[in-house]
């Protein structure tokens, strides 16, 4: 026996002692009783990788081909005979590189089974270009270049697998301790896989009689946390922590106690790179929106395509790709520099605060929304970026608004009121607020439009307020809205997704404003720069003010959605151009032509404005003829789609219909009528053939009998 066991392979060793380990901790876990219990989904899950418990030295030496389990990649996808889909993971891997350069870039290791298509003499796969994806990320995010500045740093990777990203890190910062928090089973892979690259290095399980706490684990290496143990960590100080496509299939309070795991052991930077939510989970919201808790995140653009078409073919050049919630996104959180305490200079996210008053300045008009008010301004109230002044104007509210306004007003020195004797309308009032709220607070930089009837998440503010501050290239961030009916239930609309982040100079933005901006009514109430709001006129007395707005903005810097629910508007009965004839102005005091098509006054808006003097287009590095171009085309395509929404378009759009319709029901009865008259004819065709051989019959029989035939032949003998 001794014999046999001199044999065994150094990282069967390796695995023997973490499968000790492993037995302990899912005996510990058992005696603890259902609550530490795996949920349904990875009872059934781990079940596919019981065998592991006792895998033979074979699995071991071939551990990454049983590693699908985990990942659902597989070495018989990088098989030479199959090469028809190398070509555009090449392209990948070059794309990549072109981002982040070779340093970053980590190969499959070949022990323990590594696979992956060879190039250039390494081993590549898909897992290999999402690490690599990710570690550009976080240099493009400044993560990397504050941990190069700490000694050792503390890692902790929440759901690491097999431990490929752990390995790639490892490699890059050899004196970095890393954390992985996971199922205890899977420690089978990662630890398994982590001893054997790294022989010299010391492995740690947390909960085991060898290291009870995270203090007995503060020298080793590699430091393995079952997750019913994860509260530990609020020991440890972090300097990072990292997620990869598990956050997605969690439950909103999982992804939320994460976060506060990580701000309680103030870990200053915290990177996710998941889908908002899966497909398939219904219980979770969005991801970003549960980390936004306790972290400001920021978008980090690598490649415009998820990893998950490494083996695909790319898309045309120019074609737009649209964005879901279901796309991957890397995030880069940091945590408010109040809430990191006493942090290593290098990890530290501080920013000098802004003195002479608060940054931020909102504006709400009211009128006869008195049943919503108290709702809209208590989720405004009550958002995690305080520091901010509300201003509050009443167009003559003919309901209980006033009371309720005037009660805020009292309780929150951040909210101020007032009223119009009588009614102004839409576009005075709106205008109006603007300007009360910059003489209300001179020290704001952003301003934002906020209804009386919405909600909004208690990271709406804090999420765009990041965003400005971190991209000075936008003039506007807004979040994605949920719609909402009276009651606050959800309305099954899907989101309207626009931004301009990747479009560089001003017509670059005009042209993808012009064919592909939708939801003006949705931007318009985002976070804006107070000094671009004023140079692009604010609300102009025109048809579709909103649009206009969105249009001039769009001269002067980038839109930036922040791909979270973080505004749930509650949609208006009846919105249409013609219900803004009557709302926006009073009756009587409409500008000429404002009976007009909206694009055509806004056309002759833009023209009047920006051509009065050459230095207005000069500014925007503009002739009058490119202007004039620029107009023709938001002209044209903004024209279509209001022509597309009248009702002469709707009656046009039936007549074709109608037209097709009729075509269509003509040739199938034409197709019809030629089928019956072939299967007729044929049928009438045989039934003569059949009449005629039977009537021969019957007169042949007949000549038989009366002996007209069959005479004259001899008798046989």
């Amino acid at each position: 026996m001794t014999g046999d066991r001199a044999g065994l392979s150094r990282e069967y060793h390796v695995y023997e002692r973490v499968r000790d380990a492993v037995v302990e901790l899912t005996g510990a876990r058992a005696a603890a009783g259902p609550a530490a219990s795996p949920s349904a989904y990875w009872t059934e899950e781990l079940e596919n990788i019981d065998y592991m418990v006792e895998a033979s030295p074979l699995i071991i030496r071939k551990l990454r081909h049983h590693s699908f389990h985990l990942t659902g990649i597989r070495p018989y996808d990088y098989r030479t005979k199959d090469s028809t889909r190398q070509p555009q993971f090449e392209a990948r891997l070059a794309a990549l590189r072109e981002c982040g350069g070779d340093a970053l870039c980590v190969a499959e290791s070949p022990a323990l089974g590594g696979f992956g298509y060879r190039i250039d003499g390494q081993l590549f796969n898909v897992d290999t270009l999402k690490f690599y994806e990710v570690l550009i990320g976080m240099e493009r995010g400044g993560v990397l270049r504050a941990l190069r500045g700490i000694d050792r740093p503390v890692v902790c990777e929440i759901g690491a697998g097999w431990a490929g990203f752990a390995y790639q890190f490892k490699t890059l910062f050899p004196r970095s301790r890393y954390v992985i928090v996971d199922f205890a089973e899977l420690f089978l892979f990662s630890a398994t896989y982590l001893g054997a690259l790294f022989p010299d290095a010391t492995l740690a399980f947390v909960g085991t009689a060898a290291t009870p706490t995270m203090a007995a684990a503060a020298a080793a290496d590699f430091v393995f946390v079952p997750h019913t143990l994860a509260h530990l960590l609020e020991q440890v100080p972090l300097d990072l922590t990292l997620n990869m496509v598990s956050f997605q299939e969690m439950t909103s309070p999982q992804v939320r106690g994460y976060a506060a795991m990580a701000a309680a052991a103030r870990c200053p930077w915290l990177y996710s790179m998941n889908r908002e939510r899966s497909p398939y989970n219904t219980e979770l919201v969005t991801v970003s929106g549960e980390l936004s808790a306790h972290y400001a995140l920021t978008e980090v653009e690598v490649l415009g395509t998820d990893y998950t078409t490494a083996m695909k073919k790319a898309p045309k050049a120019g074609k737009p790709v649209e964005r879901t919630e279901f796309n991957y996104r890397h995030f880069v959180g940091r945590l408010a520099p109040a809430a990191q305490g006493e942090r290593r200079a290098a990890g530290s996210l501080a920013t000098p605060a802004s003195g002479g008053g608060p940054s931020v300045v909102l504006g709400m008009t009211l009128y006869n929304h008195a049943r919503h008010l108290p709702e809209a301004l208590e989720s405004l109230l009550t958002q995690s970026a305080g520091d901010f002044v509300l201003v509050l104007l009443d167009d003559a509210s003919s309901d209980d608004t006033e009371r309720v306004a005037r009660a805020f007003a009292a309780r929150d020195a951040r909210v101020r009121y007032h009223r119009h004797d009588t009614r102004q309308a839409m576009v005075a009032t709106w205008h109006e607020v603007a300007g009360l709220a910059a003489r209300e607070c001179p020290s704001a930089r952003y301003f934002a439009w906020v209804s009386d009837h919405d909600r909004w998440h208690p990271q709406w503010l804090a999420r765009l307020l990041a965003e400005l501050e971190t991209h000075p290239d936008a003039v506007l961030a807004y979040p994605i809205t949920r719609r909402i009916d009276a009651s606050g239930a959800d309305l099954d609309k899907g989101p309207r997704l626009f931004d301009t982040s990747a479009c560089d100079g001003v017509r670059a933005r005009w042209a993808h404003m012009c064919h592909y901006g939708i939801g003006a009514g949705d931007m318009v109430y985002g976070l804006m720069r107070l000094d671009a709001l004023v140079q692009a006129g604010t609300f102009r007395r025109v048809l579709r003010p909103d649009r206009l707005l969105i249009a001039e903005l769009a001269l002067r810097g980038r839109f930036r959605q922040v791909q979270d629910v973080l505004w749930f508007r509650r949609d208006a009965s009846g919105a249409s151009v013609d219900r803004q004839r009557h709302t926006l102005l009073l009756a009587g005091d409409e500008p000429a032509g404002f009976g007009a098509p909206p694009w055509w006054q806004h056309a002759r808006v833009l023209w009047r404005e920006y051509t009065r003097d050459d230095a207005t287009l000069a500014a925007l590095g503009l002739s009058k003829f490119e202007w004039a171009l620029m107009l023709a085309r938001y002209q044209v395509t903004y024209g279509w789609r209001h022509f597309r929404k009248t009702e002469a378009s709707h009656a046009i759009g039936r007549g074709i219909d109608n037209v097709v319709w009729t075509k269509k029901i003509t040739k199938h009865y034409w197709h019809h009528a030629i089928y019956n008259a072939l299967v007729g004819s044929r049928a009438l065709w045989g039934r003569v053939r059949r009449g005629a051989r039977r009537t021969l019959y019957e007169v042949l029989v007949a000549m038989h009998r009366l002996g007209l035939r069959g005479r004259g032949k001899p008798e046989p003998r």
